[in-house]
């Protein structure tokens, strides 16, 4: 496992996870805590957008409503290495069940963590966000479903009063209101709460995904995506995803606008009957020297 000081800066970014460091007198003490991180590779590969094209893995997690279009038992994982630095890694898991008319449900696992070296190069400190969730998601009507996902959060970590637990609701809908269009709509964290070992408690920011695709021609997706962040604007993605091979081979790009940061990606994906395998990778284009997402993924229907 790689090995990174305390004093390097890229430690920052497990610090901004750890709220005891960001506490204000209690007033946000879930400052950089559970912030959404897509597992979603096909999405990523097309511009970070996933409320309305989101399938297989990670569909309970960006969108629990499209479980009701969901018509088989499905298992899939996703990886991703944080700026391939070998110091936040983020691993998830999830099954989906149909419910024989009524919907499907799905749960997963999601785990981010870190280790780092201690102190003086002492030893090491630890820290990890897990997330199990139950989703479900019901068909209401030929167009439209509806999604709920009820959430369970656990941090471990070896950093005095940086612990702590809670719960977490997402509320969703999705539409295929013609062959060529889907539009989806999520709403983050509708109700949270945080407890922390040190006797805080707060809740997450509520958060909201709007996205939409079409099927601009046989074979070639486009897709765009807004986030917003208690109420105000986070991030804009759009990108396409083209079938080489009808049904086989697929290839993606897209980009992500985060206030003056713009994120190129690029995906590839392959399916055989059953199977799928898809790769992302989230370019530093503006050479910030954090490096380049890569992020893999599969799943498979039974």
């Amino acid at each position: 496992m790689r090995k990174i000081t305390l004093f390097q800066p890229v430690l920052l970014l497990a610090l901004l996870a750890c709220p005891g460091y960001l506490a204000a007198g209690g007033s946000d003490v879930t400052a950089g805590a559970f912030a959404s991180f897509p597992v979603s590779v096909r999405g990523a590969g097309m511009g970070g957008t996933y409320t309305a094209v989101v399938r297989r893995t990670g569909a309970a997690y960006h969108n629990p409503a499209w479980l009701g279009y969901a018509d088989t038992r499905s298992a899939g994982l996703s990886y991703a290495d944080l700026s391939s630095l070998g110091l936040v890694r983020n691993v998830y898991l999830e099954y989906v069940q149909p419910d024989k008319g009524y919907g499907a449900s799905g749960i997963y696992w999601n785990w981010r963590g870190t280790t780092v070296e201690g102190p003086g190069g002492i030893g090491e400190l630890g820290y990890a966000e897990n997330t199990v969730c139950y989703a479900l998601g019901k068909r209401l009507g030929d167009y439209l479903s509806a999604g709920v996902a009820v959430k369970g959060y656990f941090i471990s970590t070896d950093i005095v009063d940086t612990g702590g637990k809670g719960a977490g609701l997402d509320l969703a809908l999705y539409a295929e209101p013609d062959p060529f269009s889907t539009v989806g709509v999520v709403l983050r964290n509708a109700l949270s709460r945080l407890s922390w070992d040190s006797g805080l408690s707060d809740g997450l920011p509520m958060e909201i995904d709007l996205g939409g695709s079409y099927l601009i021609v046989e074979g070639l997706l486009a897709a765009a995506e807004l986030h917003f962040e208690r109420g105000h604007y986070g991030s804009f993605g759009a990108g396409a995803e083209y079938e080489i091979l009808p049904e086989t081979f697929f290839i993606r790009g897209g980009v992500t606008r985060r206030f003056d940061r713009t994120t190129p990606s690029f995906g590839l994906g392959y399916q055989r009957e059953v199977f799928r395998f898809d790769y992302a990778a989230e370019i530093d284009a503006g050479h910030a020297g954090i490096g380049t997402t890569h992020r893999v993924g599969m799943s498979l229907d039974f």
